[in-house]
């Protein structure tokens, strides 16, 4: 095994709000055992992207771990619809001992690549229509069950949190033999803690790997119809109403649905600002500007920094660019479905239900098989 300098930053290290000691130092070969099963780390995966061993930052005594009570209620429902096939299952959810405080671990079957990288290997960085209509239903799908059934609100629908399942379980053996002839080079910081090179998977981008799955629940919340508050959501796929403070509820989720779908599409932003202000500019831009009476309903300090009185934008002058001015087509299909999902008022946002009907989805629409999403 390669010993790293103890004079690199490496791995966790490098994150700005990096604190080793919330950190469990967990090692590879470890057996950690939980009151139904025992569980031996064989390697590390990194962060998110194939997790199936999960352990949280150390916690007071007491905390209970929302994104293990979000899954737990997720698969309390004795449902039969076909959204749940499309979200991630918790297999068991237990609290360990570290030498800083207790953590949770939260255990997942491997899935694959995200769809983020798996993006990353499509020509242009672009997904095909086909594909894409095959990714947005199965979304849908998930959202119509978590809206609809679960009453949860997902927050944070972005292509890294996108995982696509594994067709064989060959990329779990060839890791284990990798790690076996090639253990990984790590770190040794104290007599208690070493940190590992993360290891990838091994999956093949083409053929295609399997259905997309919704995972990383950790800013969910419940009670999904009723109004929530507080700062969610990525800044380039965030919900006017969370920019401008106001309650939201599932309807932010569909924006969400809405924006990734253009980057998937296209490999770009929809609305590509740095801040809060550049994103409203542009949306005023691709949208129109909004209605007096939604900006009105904004928290008065966040308001009244972008607009008047009366609602009128207060910022640079916005020269209008209608989002797809120059899409054709199919494309027009797809814009058409998006316009449905990006709109300012939330209210007059379709639901999950409502988008699984509209006519860009309908299977084979130009021809081609759903590559990604097909069972």
């Amino acid at each position: 095994m390669t010993s790293i300098t103890s004079t690199n930053a490496i791995e966790e290290e490098t994150y700005d709000d990096y604190v080793a000691e919330e950190f469990y130092p967990a090692h590879i070969g470890e057996v950690i055992k939980s009151p139904k099963a025992e569980y031996e780390i064989i390697g590390k995966l990194g962060e998110k992207t194939f997790s199936t061993l999960k352990i949280t930052i150390s916690h007071p005594p007491t905390t209970t771990n929302r994104e293990a009570d979000i899954y737990t209620r997720i698969q309390s429902l004795s449902s039969a619809h076909e959204g749940k096939g499309y979200v991630r299952e918790l297999q068991e959810a237990f609290e360990i001992q570290g030498p800083d405080g207790r953590h949770w671990c939260l255990v997942h079957a491997p899935l694959g690549v995200s769809l983020q990288e798996w993006q990353r290997g499509c020509e242009g960085g672009r997904l095909r229509g086909e594909v894409l209509r095959g990714v947005v239903r199965c979304l849908l799908v998930a959202l119509e069950f978590l809206h609809e059934e679960a009453g949860v609100v997902h927050t944070d629908i972005q292509a890294a949190n996108i995982l696509l399942t594994l067709p064989t379980t060959t990329p779990i053996h060839t890791f284990l033999a990798a790690e076996q002839s090639h253990p990984s080079p790590h770190k040794k910081v104290n007599p208690h803690r070493t940190i590992y090179r993360s290891r990838r998977l091994s999956v093949a981008l083409n053929p295609p790997p399997g259905v997309p799955t919704l995972t990383d629940f950790g800013n969910a919340v419940r009670d999904a119809h009723r109004p929530h508050a507080g700062l969610i959501q990525p800044l380039m796929c965030r919900a006017p109403e969370v920019i401008l403070r106001m309650p939201w509820d599932e309807r932010a989720d569909v924006w969400n649905l809405g924006v990734l779908m253009w980057q998937l599409r296209f490999n770009e932003h929809l609305f590509d600002g740095v801040t809060e202000g550049e994103q409203l500019r542009y949306m005023i831009a691709s949208l129109g500007p909004p209605p007096k009476e939604f900006v009105l309903k904004g928290r008065l300090g966040v308001r009244e920094v972008y607009f008047d009185d009366d609602g009128v934008w207060k910022g640079a002058p916005v020269k209008p660019s209608p989002i797809g001015g120059s899409l054709e087509g199919e494309e027009e299909e797809f814009l058409d479905l998006l316009k449905e999902m990006v709109r300012w008022v939330p209210e007059e946002r379709k639901s999950a239900r409502e988008l699984l009907e509209h006519p860009w989805l309908a299977s084979g629409t130009d021809g081609g098989d759903e590559e990604v999403g097909k069972q």
